[in-house]
C-alpha cells in the first residue's frame, strides 16, 4: 500500500480503511458488471464514500484494477507450496492433484479480477501484461524444474522444458478461467474430469523417465465425483 495518498498526505488508519473499502467495492462491481462500464463515482457510492474520495487514493480505474491484480498475485502461496513441496513424500498423482486443486481454488477466490487482468493483458495493456507475466513466471519455471528433475540423464534441454511448461500452464489457466464452458454437458465431461486429466498429464511429465512404472499405476489416484 502507498504510504501517502494522491495529495501527498500520510495514509493513516482511517485512510487505509477507505482505500480498502474502495478496493472491496471494485471487486464486487467487476463480478457483476463489465470493468469498462464501472466509474469512479459508482465505486465510491458502492463503498459508501464521497465521490472525490476515490481520487485521494487512485488516479483512475486502471490503477485500482492494477492494485487488485497485484493483491491477487500475492495470494498464491498455497499454489507455490503445492508445486514446491517434496514430491518424494507422496505418489506423483497425489502431488499433481494437490497443485491442480490449489490453482483452481486460487482462481475461484480471485476470478473477477483475474478475468479483468487477463483481458487487459491480452489487449496489450503494458501494466497488466507485466503483472500477469510476473505472476505466471515463477510457476512456469517451477513446472519446468519438475520436468528437468524427471530427466536426470539430461536428455531434456531446459529450453524445451520451459516451452512445454508455458503450454501446460496456459492450458491449466484457461481451464481454471472458464469452468462454465465445461458444464454445458456434465454427463459428457465434468469439471472434475478436466481437473483429473490435468493432474494425469502433470503426473506423466513429472515422473522420472528411468523409473520402470506402469502408466496405469501412475494415474491411479482416486477420481473425484462429477
Amino acid at each position: 500500500m502507498d504510504e501517502v495518498n494522491k495529495q501527498g498526505q500520510s495514509i493513516g488508519r482511517k485512510g487505509a480503511e477507505s482505500r480498502r473499502r474502495l478496493m472491496d467495492a471494485t471487486r464486487e462491481l467487476i463480478a457483476v458488471e463489465p470493468a469498462h462500464k464501472i466509474t469512479a463515482s459508482a465505486i465510491a457510492r458502492a463503498a459508501k464514500l464521497a465521490s472525490q474520495t476515490f481520487y485521494l487514493y487512485f488516479k483512475d480505474i486502471d490503477e485500482i484494477l492494477l492494485a487488485l491484480s497485484q493483491e491477487a498475485g500475492a495470494d498464491m502461496q498455497d499454489v507455490h507450496d503445492a508445486l514446491g513441496s517434496a514430491w518424494e513424500s507422496a505418489p506423483p498423482a497425489e502431488q499433481a492433484g494437490r497443485f491442480i486443486e490449489a490453482f483452481t481454488a486460487y482462481w475461484d477466490r480471485h476470478r473477477a479480477i483475474l478475468t479483468v487482468r487477463n483481458y487487459l493483458a491480452d489487449s496489450a495493456h503494458p501494466a497488466f501484461l507485466t503483472i500477469r507475466q510476473d505472476t505466471a513466471m515463477p510457476l512456469i519455471n517451477a513446472i519446468a524444474d519438475r520436468m528437468m528433475a524427471a530427466h536426470p540423464d539430461h536428455d531434456l534441454e531446459r529450453k524445451s522444458a520451459f516451452a512445454r511448461s508455458v503450454i501446460i500452464y496456459s492450458a491449466i489457466e484457461r481451464m481454471a478461467a472458464r469452468p462454465a464452458t465445461m458444464r454445458h454437458n456434465p454427463s459428457m465431461l465434468s469439471l472434475a474430469d478436466i481437473q483429473q486429466a490435468e493432474a494425469d498429464i502433470l503426473t506423466l511429465l513429472f515422473t522420472p523417465t528411468r523409473a520402470s512404472i506402469d502408466e496405469q499405476s501412475l494415474l491411479a489416484a482416486p477420481r473425484k465425483q462429477a
